[in-house]
Order: C-alpha cells, then sequence, then structure tokens
C-alpha cells in the first residue's frame, strides 16, 4: 500500500504544481511566518515556545506555560489550531514535491522514500502541537505523562524536517551534478 501511494505521489507531481508548492512555501517564509513571529513575541516575550524548541523537558513546558500566563497560554491554544494548521501543510508540501521532482530520475527506488520524512515531520508536527496545547489548556492542573512525550514530538520533528532539507540538499547537488555532466 506504502508502494502504491508513493506511486501515486510521484504521478500527480508535475512542474506546474512543484511551482505551486515554491511560491506557497515562499509566501510563508517571506510574509505570514515574519507576522506571526511578531505577534507570537507579544505573547511569549522571551519565553521559549514548545514549537520553536529542539530539547526541552516536560517541567520546561511547565515553565513555558506558565511563562506564557493566561494570555499568551490562549493565543499559543489558538495559533497551533489556526496558523500551525497550515503551516506544517505548506513546508509538507514544498519538501514533498522538491524531492518528488529532483528524484525522479534517480536509478535508486529507494530514495523515493525520502517523501516520508516531511510527511513525518508534519504528522509529528500536528502532535506536538496537540499535546503542547492540551498542557496549555489544563494550565496549572498537571497532566500525566502528555507533557513528558510532547518534547520527544518536538525533537522527533525537527530531526525529521532537518533530515527532509538535508535530504532535499542532496538532491539539488546530485541533479546539478547530471545537468553538468549531460553537458
Amino acid at each position: 500500500m506504502l508502494n502504491r501511494v508513493i506511486d501515486k505521489t510521484f504521478s500527480k507531481v508535475s512542474g506546474p504544481v512543484f511551482l505551486i508548492a515554491i511560491v506557497i512555501f515562499m509566501v510563508f517564509i517571506l510574509l505570514v511566518l515574519p507576522n506571526e513571529a511578531e505577534r507570537s513575541e507579544k505573547y511569549f516575550k522571551d519565553s521559549p515556545a514548545p514549537d520553536s524548541s529542539f530539547l526541552y523537558s516536560g517541567e520546561d513546558l511547565y515553565r513555558m506555560a506558565e511563562n506564557f500566563g493566561a494570555e499568551g497560554r490562549a493565543y499559543y491554544i489558538r495559533s497551533r489550531f489556526t496558523f500551525d494548521i497550515v503551516w506544517p501543510l505548506a513546508y509538507g508540501l514544498f519538501l514533498c514535491t522538491a524531492m518528488v521532482y529532483l528524484g525522479r530520475r534517480l536509478k535508486h527506488t529507494k530514495t523515493r522514500y525520502l517523501i516520508l520524512l516531511p510527511i513525518l515531520g508534519v504528522l509529528l508536527d500536528y502532535m506536538e502541537n496537540t499535546g503542547a496545547s492540551l498542557v496549555m489548556l489544563m494550565y496549572p492542573a498537571r497532566v500525566p505523562i502528555l507533557p513528558h512525550i510532547v518534547p520527544i514530538f518536538t525533537t522527533a520533528k525537527w530531526l525529521s524536517i532537518g533530515a527532509g532539507f538535508i535530504a532535499l540538499l542532496l538532491l539539488i547537488i546530485y541533479r546539478g551534478i547530471a545537468v553538468l555532466k549531460s553537458k
């Protein structure tokens, strides 16, 4: 079944689909993210947020919730279920379409599985957002287990997304070398 999904994905990604994904990603990078960062700074001040951290503990998550205050926690929850629903789709679409478009001509069929990295990253991002939002919603009450799992989702998300961008960079280099060799 996984192979069918990957085959279907590879058959659907065309040049125009890839260009649309690039435009969506760039709009987010240039317009949406700076505005969101500005709003977040207003509510979070100097306190880190779970999704922008790489390593933190369950206790750190409770400290973040405390530092955010009631207004900051409400904003955090609201933004995770508005902006942060769309942003993972934007970067996931970009990474997947770029990997498919650039990796289509590779001889190694196993490289097709690279598109699973951004898909996993998006899923982990949603799991992180949901878990952290539940902690924020229930604060100051202590939730069993969840605050200790959310940091794992966060670290795994960053590793998956980072590996996806590294794989994309390697595909770009590979395609560049292939183009130079053909000339």
